[in-house]
């Protein structure tokens, strides 16, 4: 058998053409119309076997038969057979698949996840998709920190993301000086993200809604949910990247429109970028009492933003004339610790 007939063979395989199969198939195409037996001989399959091996190309409808003695078959042209069958076999496999996601995911669903939360993936394409699907799910906001073959990678679903949801905050800090690509560039084009470089950045990490966080390492990721992971990547993240790196886009403010974040440094810059426009900046700030630890929350209009070395904070005017200082993440002289701030400019 010569190489072209051996690959022609193991994609009819591949399609779901078994055993003799396709060597019938591939016959009766080079014999035209044929008996059986001819069949047989030409394709080299025992006779016993042949009549068996027909009927089931010609349920699968790549053959037809001629009634009469002795039947007559022939192969229907493969531009007609080969694009039905392969079309048929992809929507069944499809449909395979979607119910075994279904009984999977509910066998998944069914299963308590114990605390600490951290997985370590070794592959990387699957840990890209896993991450993707990250940033699909993600609610309120997030940041990364990435190289160009991960924002390649990432880029369109990001873009898809926040398009389709314009209430979501996001920042990205590259660890290369990016040239002009169409991962950026689409990136550009988004009101919701900050982008900045930091092109000796050696990490490559994603968080969102600060509750999911992924870590690429040079062998492994690492998927986690545990808290004090989350706590370190952000104080990582802003101190050690997002500070420092240059800025090379700033967020696009549209007025009367929510926006949403759970990082309370990523609020101040999408305020400061409101107010430098000219807009007032209301908000409504879900938190923790810095005082007991009570929760609480409150709405009112910032009227001055700090963004020190040691001190990130928002002064919030509420409705009844009272001036509110709101931290963030382990808020200690303010009085406010907040989790969840919207902001909608006027």
């Amino acid at each position: 058998m010569d190489r072209k007939n051996k690959e022609i063979l193991e994609f009819l395989e591949f399609i779901g053409l078994k055993g003799y199969e396709g060597k019938a198939y591939l016959a009766l195409l080079s014999l035209g119309e044929a008996t059986a037996p001819k069949i047989s001989s030409k394709a080299g399959i025992p006779l016993p076997r042949i009549y068996d091996v027909l009927e089931s190309l010609a349920s699968k409808g790549l053959v037809e038969v001629k009634a009469g003695r002795p039947r007559i078959y022939k192969a229907v042209p493969p531009y007609i057979a080969l694009n039905y069958y392969v079309r048929k076999y992809i929507e069944d496999i499809l449909a395979l698949n979607k119910r075994v996601i279904e009984e999977l995911n509910r066998l998944y669903g069914s299963i308590k996840h114990e605390e600490p939360l951290i997985w370590l993936s070794s592959s990387h394409e699957m840990s890209i998709e896993r991450t993707k699907d990250i940033l699909n799910n993600m609610n309120i906001d997030g940041f990364m920190i990435v190289s160009e073959e991960l924002l390649n990678k990432l880029a369109n679903t990001l873009y898809k993301k926040l398009l389709s949801d314009q209430s979501i905050v996001f920042t990205a800090t590259l660890t290369f000086r990016p040239s002009i690509s169409r991962a950026l560039e689409q990136l550009l084009y988004l009101n919701n993200i900050d982008i900045r470089i930091l092109p000796t950045g050696i990490i490559n990490a994603i968080e969102t809604d600060l509750s999911s966080a992924v870590i690429f390492g040079k062998t492994y990721t690492l998927f986690t949910n545990e808290w004090e992971l989350i706590l370190l990547l952000n104080e990582t993240f802003y101190h050690g990247y997002w500070r420092i790196a240059k800025r090379i886009k700033e967020f696009s403010i549209t007025p009367n429109k929510q926006y949403k974040t759970a990082h309370h440094w990523l609020s101040i810059v999408l305020i400061n970028d409101g107010m430098k426009l000219g807009y007032n900046a209301w908000v409504k700030i879900r938190g923790y009492r810095v005082i007991d630890k009570e929760p609480i929350e409150i709405e009112g209009y910032v009227k001055e933003t700090r963004a020190h070395d040691l001190i990130r904070s928002l002064v919030v005017e509420t409705k009844d004339g009272n001036r509110i200082n709101v931290g963030g993440l382990g808020a200690s002289v303010e009085d406010i610790e907040a989790r969840y701030i919207e902001v909608v400019f006027t």
